[in-house]
């Protein structure tokens, strides 16, 4: 996955000095690696002290080595500078929508699967099998989220908590104990009403668990695991689109990861399910 993707997701959490810069860097990206860091601080009317800043917040331990990176992405010749993200605007045609539609959500999906720390997954998945019940908070677009994973888990015979009202969210948070585990689910990781559920279970000795956007955020502060989703920006943005794909490329990973810990006692209950539902159908 490219930096400047990385840049565009992380973008909320620079200062204005980092946002200069990464605005520089992402407009000479070619260039950037042959600049000394002087002469990129006196291009940017920064300092080197800032571009240090700026790449250990991207995850490097110094520029040097955030050029290093870089370099490795310009030399797959695959990084479109001038336009990174397919934007969808009102001059669009239908076949314009759907072409960006289904190519923002590939590279949601790719770049998600790139940052996803196999760990935090694992992590994740043996706190969600020790928890008597898994407890879904989630607001808009990200309850939908929440929706698909509960429907998941009660298909393998999971006990789930997730209510659309945020007062019975609340409820539900102040009952939770420690024995339980709560997972938040907000792409900005800035929803006010899942970050007070997620801070109330942390309170009340429940282990935490979100799925945000990559990079600082109050949600993924007060989480024992964070899983980072990465998102590609539209310019008309009339609904989380790429950002929910993302998310629930994280749901399935989990899920799946969940299947595999329980292949023994699952494929009883699936089948059970698979019966009932399809004896639903319309024939």
């Amino acid at each position: 996955m490219s930096n400047m993707v990385i840049f565009n997701n992380m973008k909320h959490d620079f200062t204005e000095a980092e946002k200069v810069l990464a605005e520089y860097i992402m407009q000479n990206y070619n260039e950037i690696c042959n600049m000394t860091t002087y002469e990129i601080a006196d291009a940017t009317d920064t300092s080197p002290a800032t571009l240090v800043r700026l790449a250990k917040k991207l995850g490097y331990s110094g520029f040097k080595a955030l050029q290093i990176a870089i370099a490795k992405d310009t030399s797959k010749d695959t990084i479109n500078t001038e336009n990174l993200y397919e934007a969808i605007t009102v001059n669009d045609s239908t076949e314009d929508i759907i072409s960006k539609i289904a190519l923002g959500n590939i590279d949601a999906i790719k770049n998600t699967a790139a940052i996803i720390k196999t760990h935090l997954i694992e992590e994740s998945v043996n706190e969600i099998l020790k928890a008597k019940c898994i407890h879904l908070f989630g607001i808009g677009s990200s309850y939908i989220v929440a929706l698909d994973f509960q429907y998941k888990l009660v298909r393998i015979n999971m006990l789930t908590s997730l209510h659309s009202d945020y007062h019975l969210q609340l409820v539900a948070a102040s009952n939770i104990n420690i024995d339980d585990v709560a997972i938040g689910i907000s792409n900005s990781g800035k929803t006010q009403e899942v970050y007070n559920a997620l801070k109330l279970c942390k309170e009340r000795g429940a282990k935490t668990i979100s799925i945000t956007r990559l990079g600082r955020n109050p949600i993924s502060a007060i989480s024992d695991i964070n899983i980072n989703t990465i998102e590609v920006e539209q310019q008309l943005r009339v609904g989380a689109i790429s950002s929910r794909i993302a998310q629930l490329t994280v749901i399935d990973i989990l899920f799946m990861c969940l299947m595999k810990k329980r292949y023994q006692s699952i494929p009883d209950y699936v089948r059970e399910t698979d019966h009932i539902i399809s004896s639903l159908k319309l024939k």
